[in-house]
């Protein structure tokens, strides 16, 4: 499980900011949750409230230098970092080496002031302590965060346990590509799930009719995002309503292109939010992604931001299978472990046959390239 950025903050305006950039930022390698409060008195009581499953996963706390934060940070046992937010806009580097040699101790910016502390009575661990100015990029905060981040132990639930996820597919074939979604929609559907259906292809190639126009599309949501008005998680509902089929998608945009030609990197963080937004949902939801028509290097940018991922097997040995199968093996080597791969069948086998590959055994397709 992926660990949490802890936020705390009494300047809501900037906090919503920050917040919005470093979810955009975080390419899906860790969560930011935000506390905000006006008294320094409330913040002991904030951290109580929240879930035992999210305050396990703290791994690295932000909060501003005039709140009296270490008792509600004391009771963390995964920190690693507490990131004070000072106002001043540059200073004096000042570095007091931990007991715990960190390599990436040695570079600091110019106005990041970093010191250790020990709390001897729940636990015998170094925190780092990195004093950032409210100046600096929120890249730079990033980038200092990164290297504290530890991630919680993957669960080994199965996959038809977990019931809030997004997937996409790998597919050499757009008659297998519509095969597997036609699927994954009934199959999560027949389960009681809530499926959000999320097409990123040319217009041409989506076989569901759909709606176009103006307003909330996803046209519009990525605007939004290649600008940096990037929504609150819980807003992008919004843009979702419900198929005559029975699942949930956005109204798309007029030119039947727009989806792929879009940046890859507002791709991500509009892929990213999603996958925020159904994590949230109370209900057990499913959200597909139904790539088509990008390159496999697109492709694979996605997929890794995805729970699960399908895969088109070609059988043959003609230069093109050859090709597809070479592509194949090295798109499923560069998917994250925590990524269940799911194989496609032959053709003559029903789909409902599919088993889950997972990393921790091999891979009858990777074995075979």
């Amino acid at each position: 499980m992926r660990p949490v950025v802890l936020y705390i903050d009494d300047h809501r305006d900037y906090q919503l900011r920050l917040s919005r950039r470093l979810r955009s930022l975080s390419g899906g390698a860790y969560e930011v949750v935000t506390l905000t409060v006006n008294d320094e008195r409330e913040i002991s009581s904030a951290v109580d409230a929240l879930a035992h499953e999210i305050r396990r996963r703290i791994t690295v706390s932000l909060c501003p230098g005039n709140l009296a934060v270490k008792p509600a940070l004391d009771q963390l046992q995964a920190l690693t970092l507490n990131v004070t937010l000072c106002e001043h806009e540059s200073g004096k580097e000042i570095e007091t080496r931990s007991n715990i040699s960190r390599s990436h101790q040695a570079e600091r910016d110019r106005d990041i002031r970093c010191d250790t502390r020990i709390n001897n009575l729940e636990r015998q661990k170094t925190i780092d302590i990195l004093s950032i100015s409210r100046f600096v990029r929120a890249s730079q905060i990033d980038a200092k965060i990164r290297p504290y981040l530890v991630s919680d132990k993957p669960s080994h639930t199965s996959f038809s346990n977990r019931s809030n996820s997004i997937g996409t597919h790998l597919s050499f074939s757009h008659e297998t590509g519509t095969r597997i979604t036609r699927y994954v929609i009934g199959k999560e559907q027949a389960l009681g799930h809530t499926v959000i259906y999320l097409p990123i292809k040319p217009l041409y190639q989506i076989e569901h009719c759909f709606r176009r126009g103006h307003g909330l599309t996803f046209g519009d949501l990525i605007y939004r995002f290649s600008v940096g008005d990037i929504p609150e998680i819980g807003d992008m509902g919004k843009w979702l309503y419900m198929h005559e089929e029975g699942f949930y998608t956005c109204s798309l945009p007029e030119r039947s292109d727009d989806l792929i030609t879009c940046e890859i990197g507002t791709l991500r963080q509009i892929i990213n939010a999603w996958r925020e937004y159904t994590r949230t949902r109370s209900q057990p939801t499913t959200s597909w992604v139904d790539m088509e028509g990008m390159p496999l290097s697109d492709v694979l940018a996605l997929s890794v931001l995805c729970d699960f991922v399908y895969v088109d097997a070609p059988v043959g040995n003609s230069d093109k299978e050859l090709v597809a199968q070479r592509e194949l093996g090295l798109f499923l080597a560069k998917l994250p472990k925590e990524c269940r791969i799911l194989e496609l069948p032959q053709r003559h086998q029903p789909l409902k046959e599919i088993d889950h590959i997972t990393h921790g055994k091999e891979s009858v397709i990777a074995s075979g390239l």
